[in-house]
């Protein structure tokens, strides 16, 4: 792959980790989206029992 791309004209100092950061941002944002909804359903589960 071309040299350019990588190092990116200096500022890959400053590219590299925003990528990293934007990357583990979505992850975490993800995985607690994920947590979310499964504690929504079990609330949901334990509603509707207690109800009938």
């Amino acid at each position: 792959m071309n040299e350019l791309f990588w190092i990116m004209q200096g500022y890959e100092i400053y590219i590299w980790p925003s990528y990293i950061l934007t990357l583990l941002s979505l992850g975490l944002l993800f995985v607690h989206s994920i947590k979310q909804s499964q504690k929504a359903k079990k609330l949901l589960n334990q509603l509707t029992k207690t109800k009938n």
